[in-house]
């Protein structure tokens, strides 16, 4: 009895682990901008291309730009998590 409920103490914890260090991994790594830039259209090779140098640079592009259609599904969200990924101040 007493190993049994250890047992499932032991499992319980580890799938908990797992999903913990799942959030934590798929929030740093892969929002949604991540999905479309990649390759030669990667965020670090447009920011250098358009010489964005600032938070607000890249608010202004993406809100206001040629492809400002393209991102009308973004939310401040996804370009704050953008901004934080590129290091942009």
């Amino acid at each position: 009895m007493v190993l049994r409920d250890l047992s499932l103490v032991i499992i319980g914890l580890t799938i908990l682990s797992a999903i913990v260090l799942h959030q934590k991994g798929s929030q740093a790594e892969t929002f949604k901008c991540l999905k479309c830039h990649k390759g030669k259209d990667s965020l670090e090779n447009l920011v250098s291309s358009k010489g964005i140098k600032t938070a607000d640079d890249l608010r202004r592009l993406v809100r206001q730009g040629p492809k400002a259609g393209l991102h009308q599904t973004s939310t401040d969200e996804d370009l704050e998590l953008a901004i934080k990924y590129l290091n942009l101040k």
